[in-house]
């Protein structure tokens, strides 16, 4: 899987949409020019309604001209350009109104109307916690933010979803039946099957599907308002509704082949994405032979809008076998595709395979230049076993308390004391400050524990951490993130590590987005220029080497960089340049990495400093970044 390639296919896809979307405003604007033609044109020009319910035309006497005419009132553009802008402007802002209240709830909304729960970090529901536990181990492996988990409860057929816009605001929803029949490593492949979409930009471009749905749907309902119209005079606007709610329902029609046409073709996508992830075929297999067992129908009355999101086809039996509006393909196909030993006939009851449960020691080869390579990749099976060793590093104790939003902020705060007891006591002086004496003292044992285990383990400590930190009202989040400032001002300076800490989570508690403006190639090189230069300076190198290190990234670069890297960037100048760089086309964002890559590795090791740092780029620039294992325990 080409994570660049897959986001340039969306983002054609998201062109072929709106094409589509503008041809069937115009063929709904046209039906109904057409229909006022005929309704309200019958006796300017000359037409006569007889025989009852029978329209003749005829001609009249009294107009040589007539058959010009007639055909002049059959295409009149200044009235078809104002029934476009009417019946096109309500369309187009219905959807335009709909995708904005999605990019501003994210993949939470579409969860949330369907009746979906969110699953508490700290449950004690032994399913709902492996589920936790698994979304977390795939998500670490392909490298971005945790998506948070729901649970549709009154669903028993077997179905999942993902949806959201960026990867930091992505939500993965299972069914209570799914929950409860499949085993681990079918759940695996669900979970590897649904983080797919959110990498590939699926789940992104099935939510403009959904705001452009919503327009013509939209338009139907203001028909069936006109049709309930009633008292004298009342029918022409009767005759009006219901012609808009028809052919409002003919453009869904077409909406619905639409929707149903796109998500076909990336499901196939989908599932081989996730058997190349986990490297096990039969997981996914499994799961999809319990689909055709138990059903996966959701019963919810909003399901159909969502069909395209689902794991599997969401409505009945009998409507997905028409192909035309079936939103997935055959599950004996799925299923073919990665299970050769598959029998389509006479179809055996899913095998349950075990668990390999988790290796006791990480693997010692898995180090940061190993693993780099699984950046804007295919991550496999040796990211998910580094996944499940750097969860399972973390002792059980500790994850317990790290369900609780207090002992989370608390060991984020660990990550920032200084080691210079001077700044330390002003630090923990105004964590007691912010929060309480009890926070101040956890904040202490967790930095305890940081300094007897290393400082490699920082990033496992934040990857536990954040997915309960986003679980905070907005209100506490702004007051952890300003009392965050707080700490990293608190020396007077701001170290590479606290930087990246700091971006990475903003990224993940804010609710700030990146502007659409287009940015000059002059000033994109500069933004480069100071990303790599934060990097080549990140462990203390002299100039040399860090300038050294600059000229061989810089041959990764997707523009020229004329200016030599400088030491010591302003924060907000770093901020600015990914805010610009965030809005680059995929391919132009591969190349940065590279490029990040590149310098990173020039000197043959990886540092904790280095290692946040690309974590925090990759994360802003909404790309995937695997968690890099650093080759040193120097920061």
């Amino acid at each position: 899987m080409d994570f660049f390639g897959e986001q340039t296919r969306a983002r054609r896809k998201t062109y072929w949409l709106v094409t589509c979307f503008i041809l069937a405003i115009l063929a709904i604007v046209a039906i109904i020019d057409l229909f006022v033609t005929l309704l309200y044109g019958l006796e300017g020009f000359g037409l006569q309604a007889t025989s009852g319910s029978a329209v003749e035309l005829a001609l009249s006497e009294s107009a040589p001209n007539a058959e010009r005419r007639f055909y002049e009132m059959l295409w009149d553009p200044l009235r078809f350009l104002y029934i476009f802008l009417i019946v096109g402007g309500i369309i187009a802002l219905a959807s335009l109104y709909r995708i904005r209240e999605i990019a501003r709830k994210g993949g939470a909304l579409i969860a949330t109307e369907l009746g979906g729960r969110p699953v508490l970090r700290g449950t004690s529901d032994a399913l709902e916690r492996r589920l936790l536990n698994v979304i977390d181990e795939m998500s670490i492996a392909a490298g971005i933010p945790a998506p948070s988990a729901f649970i549709l409860d009154n669903e028993p057929g077997l179905n999942a979803f993902a949806a959201g816009m960026t990867t930091n605001d992505g939500v993965i929803a299972v069914t209570r039946g799914l929950l409860d029949q499949l085993n681990r490593d079918q759940l695996q492949g669900v979970i590897g099957h649904e983080i797919s979409h959110i990498v590939n930009g699926d789940s992104r471009l099935n939510l403009r599907i959904a705001g452009v749905l919503f327009g013509i749907v939209f338009l139907s309902q203001g028909g069936r308002i006109l049709i309930r119209v009633r008292g004298r005079g009342a029918a022409p606007a009767v005759s009006l509704g219901l012609l808009i709610a028809c052919v409002g329902s003919i453009g869904l029609l077409f909406g619905r082949m639409i929707q149903a046409a796109v998500s076909r073709e990336r499901e196939y996508l989908a599932d081989a994405s996730a058997v190349q992830f986990t490297r096990n075929p039969q997981g996914l297999a499994g799961a999809l032979r319990q689909l055709m067992i138990a059903g996966s129908q959701i019963q919810h009355p909003r399901a159909s809008g969502a069909s395209h999101f689902f794991f599997g086809n969401s409505g009945s039996r009998f409507a997905s076998a028409f192909s035309f509006f079936a939103t997935h393909p055959p599950l004996e196909k799925r299923i073919a595709r990665i299970d050769q030993s598959f029998v389509p006939r006479g179809i055996p009851p899913a095998p349950a395979p075990a668990s390999p449960g988790l290796p006791g020691h990480a693997d010692p080869g898995l180090t940061g230049t190993t693993l780099l390579h699984s950046i804007g990749g295919t991550p496999g099976p040796a990211e998910i076993a580094y996944a499940q060793n750097l969860l399972a590093s973390l002792p059980a104790a500790l994850q317990e308390t790290l369900r609780q939003p207090e002992n989370a902020v608390a060991a984020v705060y660990a990550l920032l004391l200084s080691s210079r007891p001077e700044i330390r006591k002003t630090q923990l002086a105004t964590i007691m400050a912010a929060h309480t004496q009890k926070t101040a003292q956890a904040t202490q044992e967790h930095a305890r524990w940081l300094l007897v285990q290393g400082v490699r383990f920082r990033l496992p400590l934040l990857d536990v951490a954040l997915p309960v930190l986003r679980e905070m009202p907005e209100a506490a989040s702004r007051h952890f993130l300003a009392c965050v400032d707080a700490l990293i001002r608190a020396d007077g300076r701001v170290s590479a590590t606290e930087f990246a800490l700091r971006q990475i989570l903003r990224r993940h508690l804010s609710a700030q987005k990146n502007s659409r403006n287009a940015i000059r190639p002059e000033r994109l090189a500069q933004d480069i220029t100071v990303l790599l230069g934060l990097i080549v300076y990140a462990d203390g190198a002299d100039d040399a080497t860090a300038h050294a290190a600059f000229r061989h990234a810089a041959r990764q670069s997707p523009v020229d960089l004329p200016e030599a890297p400088r030491k010591g960037a302003r924060m907000d100048a770093i901020e600015a340049a990914l805010a610009h760089l965030a809005n680059t086309a995929p391919r132009f964002r591969e190349k940065l990495l590279h490029a990040c890559i590149a310098a990173i590795k020039h000197d043959g090791k990886i540092t904790v400093a280095e290692s946040e740092l690309l974590r925090a780029f990759a994360q802003s620039l909404d790309c995937p970044a695997p968690p890099v294992l650093p080759d040193t325990q120097s920061v």
